[in-house]
């Protein structure tokens, strides 16, 4: 599949007019992400009913439409035949609607206190027997905590303005099961093998092969930067 179609950078190229996907310091968690969801909607039933929280533009929503998906978005910036544009957090979907959420990368762009409401929203329109999948960043990867040593400071995913909700991977664990829902799974994306990792962001173009030598070690996933979580009610 080709992944750089499944991501517009839009908001990056507003940044920086010179923004391309095949510099961007964060090509390989995205695409190493993207295989993983795209694996598990493959292997969906078409009949099951998908719901992708928090979509954006929902460009992975219209392409697992196309290929006959039941797969729908929500997003609170963007609407279309697809997406609803709605309030995540308050939206008029039924209860007990879809067999497999999405939630990827959304969780840390709301604050502490709102975290809670986002999991119990998706949990009540979550079928009994569903899944939730999450990809969240962790602010306590390895690089992180290597810079906490050294300095005192964790080192955040993205600026507090962008990711308000920042925490460490372990705390997401523990919210999760606070809300009960189950881990059936977790699985790390990208580990922050100092120094290597910044390498592979400052110069992706060129890093690619010293991105599969760092990537065994995601088997470790509170050492990376983004973790993939599979939670059941």
């Amino acid at each position: 599949m080709n992944f750089k179609s499944l991501y517009s950078g839009e908001h990056l190229k507003k940044i920086n007019p010179n923004w391309t996907y095949e510099n961007w310091s964060y090509r390989f968690s995205f695409e190493e992400k993207m295989k993983i969801i795209t694996n598990i909607l493959k292997k969906t039933p078409k009949n099951k009913k998908i719901l992708d929280a928090g979509c954006g533009q929902g460009l992975l929503v219209e392409r697992f439409h196309k290929l006959g998906y039941d797969i729908t978005g929500i997003d609170a910036f963007y609407g279309s035949d697809l997406v609803k544009k709605q309030n995540i957090l308050n939206s008029n979907l039924e209860d007990n609607s879809f067999d497999l959420i999405l939630c990827l990368d959304v969780i840390e762009h709301f604050e502490l206190n709102e975290q809670h409401k986002l999991i119990k929203e998706l949990k009540r329109v979550l079928k009994p027997s569903g899944k939730i999948i999450w990809s969240i960043p962790n602010m306590a990867h390895l690089s992180s905590r290597v810079m906490f040593a050294l300095t005192g400071n964790l080192m955040r995913t993205a600026k507090v303005t962008y990711h308000p909700g920042d925490r460490p991977i372990k705390e997401y664990y523990n919210l999760l099961k606070e809300n009960n829902l189950k881990i059936k799974s977790t699985k790390g994306i990208s580990p922050t093998i100092p120094l290597f990792f910044q390498l592979t962001q400052l110069k992706p173009k060129q890093t690619k092969w010293l991105y599969s030598i760092i990537k065994p070690f995601s088997y470790f996933a509170s050492w990376c930067f983004n973790v993939i979580v599979i939670t059941k009610k």
